[in-house]
């Protein structure tokens, strides 16, 4: 986290507690994890998408080609990839329509519903995955060895999935 990226996460919470005292007399307690939470999301989009930018991608269109990829025939539905990447469906028709246009992907009849239509990965999407996906683990696994000990790395993901599981149980 640079400077910039430091003080503005350091305001965030300021201006929260601040606020929090004025709303009900008492500082943020634990809504300050949710705020640190937010806050390290919004710096790793930002992150992602400075790594994508030179390949003309998207944080989202880079999820969605991976979530289209991990299918062992490479095709999906929109609804399913709504669902995996939690956009809306208007949003992933944007996405799907930009990627479309990139030859990334294609729109395709689907083989057991003729009013529906699947998404297909087409071989330039295919080919890109195969250079950025690389290139996005090396840069991660450079990242967090930077910043964790292996000990740590396994207790942060131990506690992100218990914070997952949390929230699924209380959705």
């Amino acid at each position: 986290m640079n400077s910039q990226e430091r003080s503005r996460t350091t305001s965030t919470l300021i201006a929260a507690e601040r606020a929090h005292r004025r709303a009900s007399g008492k500082g943020l307690g634990d809504i300050a994890i949710s705020i640190q939470v937010r806050s390290c999301n919004a710096l790793l989009q930002e992150r992602l998408l400075r790594m994508l930018e030179p390949h003309g991608i998207s944080n989202v269109g880079y999820y969605t080609l991976m979530a289209l990829y991990s299918r062992p025939e490479n095709l999906i539905n929109p609804s399913e990839l709504c669902e995996i990447t939690g956009e809306t469906r208007g949003n992933m028709t944007r996405i799907c329509d930009e990627l479309v246009d990139k030859g990334w992907m294609h729109r395709v009849p689907s083989a057991h519903d003729r009013r529906r239509v699947d998404l297909s990965l087409s071989e330039a999407g295919a080919a890109l995955l195969k250079v950025v996906a690389p290139e996005m683990r090396k840069n991660a696994d450079k990242f967090y060895k930077s910043l964790f000990t292996p000990a740590e790395k396994a207790t942060l993901q131990a506690l992100l999935a218990r914070l997952a599981e949390g929230f699924a149980a209380h959705s």
